[in-house]
């Protein structure tokens, strides 16, 4: 390679450069320190600075007044970049801060707003094939979420609780189109439990639609009618508040957010009566 092809090579590589790859000022907070002459008497200099003061002199921590509830923000700092690309020394920009609830409350809601609540699941309770005219208890185990950010200097904790459910049966052709919004989460049914009735968060499917025109629903080849792909959908809505790093006290945030969760689809059918001659023992009886 000659030297020409060389230089052209260097010159290439210096423009092609990222303008990101240059060193920038470095930012960082640090207690704010008065180093102070340990002869009182004989002060003749008192200078801020961040880290360990220097030989000779006293150190002492100051302090802000943040009364509880608040939070202490260190103070800022700065080391600019010097023109032979080397960092001066620190240069204190601000001192320490209180910051209250207020003053991060824009930033808590738009953490809130962008937070990624988990879904809860949805249940409607039954053995498959479901059949029409029985009351099945619906539920969910939404419990409260929290998310540790940071915002504007400060360590938060934002918090989601579920407030709302809004329930989708998916039925169409019963008498109230099948939905329900509660402020219950509902509850499985267990052994020693009443059979589940309209006190119960639920629903009762009474018709199953027209086999042939309505979508979903047939008949078997025993004469059967049955609807299936039946889902159940559950939105759940949540209201959110926040809490500085330090504090018991929650802040309760404008706004809401939302939730959508599905169950597995389900079948649904007619439970059909029929005259036998055989009793539950297995006798005969005409």
């Amino acid at each position: 390679m000659s030297a020409n092809q060389s230089l052209q090579t260097e010159k290439a590589g210096t423009s092609g450069r990222k303008k990101t790859d240059a060193p920038k000022d470095k930012y960082f907070r640090a207690d704010a320190k008065i180093c102070a002459l340990s002869d009182l008497d004989m002060l003749v200099e008192v200078v801020n600075q961040a880290g360990a003061c220097a030989e000779g002199y006293t150190e002492n921590v100051v302090p802000a007044p943040c009364e509880e509830g608040t939070y202490q923000l260190d103070a800022l700092w700065v080391q600019r970049v010097q023109d032979d690309g080397s960092y001066g020394p620190a240069e204190q920009l601000g001192d320490d801060q209180c910051v209250t609830p207020a003053d991060i409350r824009a930033e808590a809601e738009r953490a809130f707003r962008s937070m990624q609540v988990d879904a809860p699941p949805v249940t409607l309770q039954g053995a498959e094939p479901l059949l029409v005219n029985v009351r099945y208890p619906a539920y969910t185990t939404a419990t409260a979420q929290e998310q540790e950010v940071t915002l504007l200097g400060v360590p938060v904790t934002i918090r989601a609780e579920p407030v709302e459910f809004a329930w989708d049966f998916d039925d169409p052709h019963s008498p109230g189109g099948g939905t329900l919004v509660t402020s219950d989460p509902g509850r499985p049914w267990q052994a020693g439990d009443p059979a589940p009735d309209e006190s119960w968060v639920g629903h009762t499917y009474t018709r199953l639609g027209d086999p042939g025109s309505d979508a979903g629903s047939a008949v078997d080849d025993a004469g059967n009618t049955y609807r299936s792909g039946v889902a159940v959908s559950l939105t759940t809505t949540w209201e959110g508040s926040f809490r500085v790093a330090g504090s018991t006290d929650w802040t309760a945030i404008t706004g809401t957010i939302t939730t959508t969760s599905e169950a597995a689809p389900a079948t649904i059918t007619e439970a059909r009566t029929r005259l036998v001659c055989d009793d539950l023992a297995g006798a005969a009886t005409c």
